[in-house]
């Protein structure tokens, strides 16, 4: 590589990966959700979006579900070359809305949520993989010019990393509106049709500033490298099935392959970027799927006062399509299992608990730098408070404990991956 701009045809990866529940979605969509994972047979109000077609079993009324949500996460990754980097993303608040409408057979359900992304991602010291190509490309070209070499020898530099600094931040939302309909029949049954529209928008910030005086050196390495917004839409089918008798509950959910284009609006960017990277040029369009997803549970009622559940999600990631085609690197779909249990301390106050395994099939190809999930356990937990029949108010927590990914480079530095993921959640719910 002859242009140590070239390191800039990793970072349109930055932002499209920085974000999600699962490689693509969020799935915390209600307080109800992070106190107790097992959502996936619910009758309550969140089956609006856990289980559509348990919405047939409520009584008849209007309910309305507004839950906010405060997100924080780390991702590390330290090397035995360059030493450790940290990057952070804060989601001040993460919103969603669930509403259920029933009468008689019928229901007509729908709500507004944050299916992914919903804040921003910072790397205020750059990655070891900009290091790293950066400085094989300086090195390179002190070899080739004396004048540069003179310059960094001037400076008291040995190190080529001193010579520069970088930073990135990517900014990720998808915001969806659900719609639908659910029919009870033979009194145990129902079923669900229904649809979400979702808008997706990206934006992506990148530059290299220089780390001493020197009008060469900063001619070379102070520059935007790239500053550009990308938006697109696409609409999900959703069918469900559910089933209640008694203490029993079931239902199973299928979420189609969501096809998203997005479309480029660049406000600048380098010129040697742009030769390089013409999708990210003003009005590019690249891939950014939502795979399918299909989930199934059951729950159980032991005792009046205690109860159970169980789900299974399997995440079509393999069939999506991906920007540059990440999709391929992977070596199998992602499959989750929860469990929840809750119990009503007294008839007005539960207290819920839940644990998550969640399984990717990511391999040596697919993980880098800018583009890491891990294997993860979640745990979270939390209470409901029923001031009347017709109001209630939730709190939950949920921590996501990430197992570190270790791997040996070609060019022979080792890294190790690790994140973290915090979440506090407050939701009201009213019968009307």
């Amino acid at each position: 590589m002859k242009n140590p701009m070239q390191i800039t045809k990793i970072l349109p990866l930055f932002a499209s990966v920085a974000f999600a529940g699962g490689i693509m979605h969020n799935t915390n969509q209600s307080a109800e959700f992070v106190r107790n994972f097992a959502q996936d047979a619910s009758i309550s109000n969140s089956a609006v979006y856990y289980n559509p077609a348990g919405t047939a079993f409520a009584e008849d009324g209007l309910y309305a579900s507004v839950n906010s949500q405060t997100v924080w996460q780390t991702r590390e990754i330290e090397t035995d070359v360059y030493g450790d980097y940290e990057g952070e993303s804060f989601v001040p608040v993460m919103p969603s809305l669930l509403m259920n409408w029933h009468h008689g057979n019928l229901a007509l359900s729908g709500g507004f949520f944050l299916i992914g992304g919903g804040g921003e991602a910072k790397f205020y010291d750059g990655l070891p993989m900009i290091d790293q190509l950066v400085s094989a490309m300086i090195s390179a070209q002190a070899g080739a010019n004396p004048d540069l070499t003179k310059h960094i020898a001037a400076a008291g530099i040995s190190n080529t990393t001193d010579l520069f600094s970088t930073k990135f931040t990517g900014k990720q939302y998808v915001y969806a509106w659900q719609l639908g309909a659910s029919y009870r029949f033979f009194d145990k049954f129902s079923a669900f049709l229904g649809a979400r529209l979702n808008y997706a928008y990206n934006a992506y910030e990148g530059s290299m500033k220089s780390s001493i005086d020197s009008e060469t050196l900063n001619a070379l390495f102070t520059k935007t490298l790239l500053d550009c917004e990308q938006t697109g839409w696409g609409i999900t089918p959703i069918a469900s099935l559910g089933f209640h008798y008694k203490k029993f509950s079931a239902g199973i959910k299928y979420e189609h392959n969501t096809s998203i284009e997005m479309e480029t609006q660049t406000e600048e960017i380098d010129a040697t970027v742009a030769s390089m990277m013409p999708q990210f040029t003003d009005g590019a369009k690249t891939d950014n799927d939502l795979p399918a997803i299909l989930s199934v549970g059951i729950s159980y009622a032991w005792f009046d006062w205690l109860r159970t559940g169980v789900g299974y999600h399997h995440y079509f990631d393999t069939f999506a399509s991906y920007a540059n085609d990440k999709q391929d690197d992977l070596d199998g779909d992602e499959n989750e299992f929860v469990f929840g249990i809750e119990a009503d301390i007294v008839e007005q106050f539960t207290v819920s608990a839940g644990i998550q395994r969640t399984l990717y099939g990511i391999t040596d190809d697919y993980i880098s730098d800018l583009s890491f999930v891990t294997d993860s356990w979640s745990i979270g937990g939390g209470i409901a408070f029923r001031f009347t029949p017709k109001f209630q108010v939730q709190l939950g927590y949920m921590e996501t404990i990430y197992e570190d990914y270790k791997k040996k480079e070609s060019s022979g530095v080792t890294k190790t991956y690790d994140r973290t993921s915090h979440n506090i959640a407050a939701g009201l719910e009213f019968k009307l």
